[in-house]
């Protein structure tokens, strides 16, 4: 598996009334892609969260996420030591998911970033990028999920198109491919987004980021 990294990049994260930030190491604070994402979902989103809540109970979606992050941090623990040809092992609680997602891996070559993090210093967002790389020979940002089972992605595509923005400026790329590869105990699911996909959710993201920077100056205006 060639590796040939690119640069790494400093970033302290850091949180502020909900909001995850990056800090670089001259101390730009940035948002993550993912707290955008968060400030800026629709009413009908946020409506949907509060119903799965209220269907589970707060005790148990508590322990759903909790329960989802852990077995995610695990995962992208495995696969950037596996990615970079360093020892690990494998815990027996994410195994099931494991040996799906081993097969998929050796379509992965010609690395140039694992856990990479990423400043857009123009629009103003910051983002750790799971994977740049080849897939089936493609140069491609790759993101890694895992669930107890398959479910219709959401916020998958902007989030790949913020990072593709990222990576491309932060390093004078031209990536216009990205993928989101998804693990299960029974299955993984690999979804492709061709570059004029990558590029209609890049125009979303970028007004994504619009709207939660007008929402936080006008938060500040409220507050002052």
């Amino acid at each position: 598996m060639e590796t040939k990294l690119l640069p790494y990049y400093h970033g302290k994260p850091s949180w502020e009334n909900g909001i995850g930030y990056l800090v670089d190491n001259r101390g730009v604070r940035l948002p993550g892609v993912t707290s955008i994402l968060q400030a800026t979902k629709s009413p009908l989103q946020k409506a949907q969260l509060v119903r799965w809540r209220e269907k589970v109970g707060s005790t148990e979606a508590d322990r759903i996420i909790k329960a989802s992050k852990e077995r995610g941090t695990i995962i992208h623990e495995l696969v950037s030591k596996h990615l970079l040809g360093q020892p690990y092992s494998c815990p027996n609680l994410v195994r099931p998911y494991w040996e799906k997602l081993l097969p998929i891996l050796d379509n992965i070559d010609n690395i140039r970033l694992v856990e990479g993090n990423l400043f857009h210093y123009y629009l103003g967002y910051a983002g750790r990028a799971d994977c740049v790389a080849n897939f089936l020979g493609i140069p491609s940002v790759i993101e890694f999920k895992s669930a107890e089972r398959l479910k219709p992605l959401y916020d998958e595509p902007l989030q790949l198109a913020a990072y593709c923005g990222a990576v491309n400026r932060q390093y004078g790329l031209k990536l216009k491919n990205a993928l989101v590869i998804v693990t299960t105990p029974d299955e993984a699911s690999v979804t492709w987004f061709e570059p004029e996909q990558v590029i209609n959710s890049w125009d979303l993201w970028k007004q994504k980021v619009d709207d939660f920077w007008q929402n936080s100056e006008a938060s500040c205006m409220t507050a002052s």
